[in-house]
């Protein structure tokens, strides 16, 4: 019994094969399979990043100043793809926006641009932006600038 099974199994083995692939050997070679970086080159590049990560989280802080100015940096962040590194800092921020977002509507003036890359990025970063007759009286003080 053990050897039919066994002559079982190398048959459906043999039929059910796959065909072989003859794929044309690379035009790039094997150069980029033996990459090495050398470590301290790697170390320089670390401190390099860290240095650069620094200077960009003092910019911004330095852009808290100004409401649109820091949206806008934040958004810049976001589509480069390197606010991971300042989540912490750019969540306390629009956390402070958003808590403060009735007051900034009515003192400032902001453009069509201006709120809706407020509300874009606020909603983003999970924040519930009102919409519908709650966003009411910023569309009527839009409507008076035309």
């Amino acid at each position: 019994m053990e050897t039919q099974a066994h002559l079982t199994a190398n048959s459906n083995r043999q039929n059910n094969s796959r065909p072989e692939a003859n794929f044309p050997p690379s035009l790039w070679g094997c150069s980029f399979a033996s990459f090495s970086f050398p470590q301290t080159e790697f170390e320089r590049y670390t401190r390099q990043v860290d240095v650069l990560k620094g200077n960009v989280k003092d910019m911004l802080m330095a852009s808290k100043k100004d409401t649109v100015e820091h949206i806008e940096f934040i958004n810049l962040l976001c589509r480069l793809g390197v606010s991971y590194h300042f989540d912490d800092e750019i969540e306390n921020s629009l956390k402070e926006i958003f808590d403060d977002l009735p007051h900034l509507l009515e003192k400032h003036d902001f453009d069509l641009y201006t709120l809706s890359l407020l509300f874009r990025v606020l909603r983003q970063h999970g924040f519930k932006m009102p919409c519908g007759e709650r966003m009411l009286p910023v569309l009527h003080s839009l409507s008076n600038l035309t």
